[in-house]
């Protein structure tokens, strides 16, 4: 499965050719349906997000991505609030006002780019280059880079629909901290959450991703693959084909943790 599905590195400029090689792994059909955004429907951000009256122009990752598939993305960006909206520029030109005044948001600083009924929405720091990092509505970070973030999507994409079993490990907030001061207590030094998380991981001998960032870790082995999401608290997530291999892996991060799973079976895998 790995072996056909390749998560290259590069170039911004290879950006959306790398992202068409691997989405089109996953679905043959994928990049036939997306669809770009018109140069007037661009031009319209940029006026609405205040970009023009200040002289700046949209990153670039964000407008490559906008000039290939920023009317529909297929359901790429969709994934992040579980296909319930759309997040295509119509959406962003309808709703970007609304949400700047509710989070009171300086567009000197912050561009919206997802949009979400719960009022979860995400953000490009403008004043970080042309490959911006994305923050959640609260000014967190949320991916260490636009391209990161797409990348990163797809591999969602890969998890929940190329794999027949996967688990899932969830602590809120609250168990998370026990979890740190546990670790801290054991004499384990680590300055970054997820470094410590690197560390505890390290036995799995797992292939990190180029696009793993302070935020995800995504990890590749020969039977099943591994993300773990500090965006909210903790949050992992093991998919596989084969059952036993799930099996022994919720025990072993069960003990890791000190958190229960709650397993389920993929019905939808890719043929």
């Amino acid at each position: 499965m790995l072996n056909e599905i390749a998560f290259e590195a590069g170039s911004l400029e290879t950006m959306i050719e790398r992202l068409y090689k691997t989405m089109n792994a996953i679905d043959k059909q994928w990049s036939e349906k997306v669809e770009p955004a018109s140069q007037k429907q661009i031009h319209a951000l940029e006026e609405i997000s205040g970009l023009k009256r200040h002289g700046k122009s949209i990153p670039y990752a964000y407008l490559l991505f906008l000039e290939e598939m920023g009317q529909n993305d297929n359901g790429l960006l969709e994934q992040e609030w579980d296909g319930d909206t759309e997040v295509n520029i119509d959406s962003i030109l309808r709703d970007y006002l609304r949400y700047i005044d509710n989070f009171d948001i300086d567009i000197n600083e912050y561009m919206l780019f997802s949009t979400h009924w719960s009022e979860s929405v995400l953000f490009l720091k403008l004043t970080e280059g042309e490959n911006p990092p994305v923050h959640k509505f609260d000014g967190q970070l949320f991916s260490s880079s636009f391209e990161n973030y797409l990348f990163q999507m797809a591999f969602r994409k890969m998890q929940d629909t190329q794999y027949l079993y996967q688990i899932e490990f969830a602590a809120s907030p609250k168990k998370f901290r026990e979890i740190l001061f546990e670790k801290s207590v054991q004499g384990i030094q680590w300055t970054t959450q997820m470094e410590l998380i690197e560390h505890l991981l390290e036995p799995y001998q797992l292939q990190k991703t180029w696009f793993s960032d302070e935020i995800h870790f995504y990890g590749i082995s020969s039977e099943y693959i591994i993300h773990v999401d500090l965006s909210w608290a903790l949050n992992i997530t093991v998919s596989s084909d084969d059952y036993r291999v799930l099996q022994k892996m919720d025990k072993s991060l069960a003990h890791l943790f000190g958190i229960q799973s709650k397993r389920y079976e993929e019905l939808n895998k890719a043929q």
